[in-house]
C-alpha cells in the first residue's frame, strides 16, 4: 500500500484528466494580463502613481522627467519555481504554466477535498444566511496558506467549469503582484535619476529591502484582486477579508512571541502584505474603489514596520473596521 502523500499525488493529478481547462492556459493569462491594465487604466491607476512622485516628490524644474512603462509578457511551458516573476532589466512578466496548472489542481483539490469548509460554513456562510442569502452559489474560497493557518480569499466559480474559474482566480492574484514590482521599479529609477526628489533617502531605503518589496506586492495583489473581480461590492466576497482577519491576529502574536525571544526577521513579507491587504479590504469594502488613490499613497509608503503597525491597529480593535 502507498503512503498517504502519494495517495493525494495520485488524486491531484487525475483533476487534469477529469476537469480539463476548456480555455488554454496561454489566453487564460494573456486575458487576464489585458484586463489587469484595463482596470488599472479605468482607476487612472499608473496615472496617478506617475503625478504622485512628481508633485510629492519631484522637482517641478527637474529634466529628470521618466515615464511608467508598461511590461512585456512571457509565457514558459515548464514548471519552475515560481508562478510568476518580474523581471526588472528586461521590463517582463514571465509565468510559468506548469506552476500555475500545479496550484490550480492544488485549489480544486483543497475546495473538494479539505475540512475547512466547516470553518467557511460557521464563519461565513452563516452570517450571510443570517443577512438573507437562502443559498450561497456560484461562489467557493481558495486557499492561501500562512504558516499552518488558513487564509481564504472569494472566487467566483462557473460550475460548468470549476477548473477555468480557479485558473482565471490565480492568474489575476499572481499577475497584479508581479505589475505592482514594475510600478516599484519605476519609482526606484526615477528616485536613481532624478538627485533633486524630496524625502529621496527614506524610499530609497524601503525600496532596497527586498522583504518591504515583496510586502507591498502581495498588499496590491490582494487590494486590487477584490477590486478587479468586484468582491468589495459583494457581501459574500468581502466576508472572506473579516474571516481572515483572526488568522492575522494569530501570526502577528506568533511574531512577537518570537521577537520577544530574540529571534529577528521574522514574518514573511508575503504574509504579512496580504494580512494588511485583507485588512483594507475590510476596511473600504464598497467604498474600496473611491479610496483607491489614497490606498495607492499608503502603498508607496509601506515598509514591514508600518505594515505591522496598522494589522496590528485593527486585529486588535476590529470594530474600527466598521466605524472607520
Amino acid at each position: 500500500m502507498g503512503s498517504t502523500k502519494e495517495y493525494i499525488k495520485d488524486l491531484i493529478r487525475n483533476v487534469k484528466k477529469i476537469l480539463p481547462l476548456k480555455d488554454d492556459l496561454d489566453k487564460i493569462i494573456e486575458r487576464e494580463y489585458e484586463k489587469a491594465f484595463e482596470i488599472l487604466d479605468k482607476h487612472d491607476i499608473l496615472k496617478y502613481i506617475e503625478n504622485y512622485i512628481e508633485n510629492n516628490y519631484g522637482n517641478i524644474k527637474s529634466n529628470y522627467k521618466i515615464e511608467y512603462i508598461k511590461p512585456k509578457l512571457k509565457i514558459l511551458d515548464d514548471e519552475h519555481s515560481f508562478k510568476a516573476k518580474y523581471s526588472p532589466t528586461k521590463n517582463k512578466i514571465v509565468f510559468s504554466k506548469g506552476s500555475i496548472r500545479s496550484d490550480i489542481d492544488r485549489q480544486y483539490f483543497l475546495i473538494k477535498y479539505f475540512s475547512y469548509k466547516e470553518d467557511i460554513e460557521r464563519l461565513i456562510d452563516r452570517p450571510l444566511k443570517d443577512l438573507g442569502y437562502k443559498e450561497i452559489k456560484d461562489i467557493e474560497y481558495l486557499n492561501n496558506s500562512i504558516d499552518s493557518k488558513i487564509l481564504l480569499y472569494p472566487s467566483y466559480i462557473n460550475e460548468r467549469n470549476k477548473i477555468e474559474s480557479i485558473a482565471e482566480s490565480i492568474t489575476r492574484l499572481v499577475m497584479f503582484h508581479e505589475i505592482w514590482h514594475s510600478i516599484d521599479r519605476y519609482i526606484l529609477r526615477k528616485l536613481e535619476k532624478d538627485p533633486t526628489i524630496k524625502n529621496r533617502d527614506y524610499l530609497l531605503t524601503i525600496l532596497n529591502d527586498r522583504d518591504n518589496i515583496e510586502l507591498r506586492a502581495s498588499a496590491f495583489e490582494a487590494i486590487m484582486y477584490y477590486l478587479a473581480s468586484g468582491f468589495h461590492k459583494d457581501e459574500r466576497g468581502y466576508m472572506a477579508a473579516y474571516f481572515n482577519i483572526p488568522k492575522c491576529r494569530e501570526y502577528i502574536e506568533e511574531i512577537n512571541m518570537l521577537e520577544n525571544y530574540g529571534y529577528k526577521d521574522v514574518g514573511s513579507p508575503y504574509d504579512l502584505g496580504f494580512c494588511y491587504g485583507n485588512i483594507i479590504v475590510a476596511k473600504y469594502r464598497s467604498s474600496l474603489d473611491k479610496n483607491i488613490h489614497k490606498i495607492i499613497d499608503d502603498i508607496i509608503h509601506l515598509n514591514k514596520e508600518r505594515a505591522i503597525e496598522v494589522i496590528k491597529y485593527y486585529v486588535y480593535n476590529s470594530d474600527k473596521l466598521l466605524n472607520d
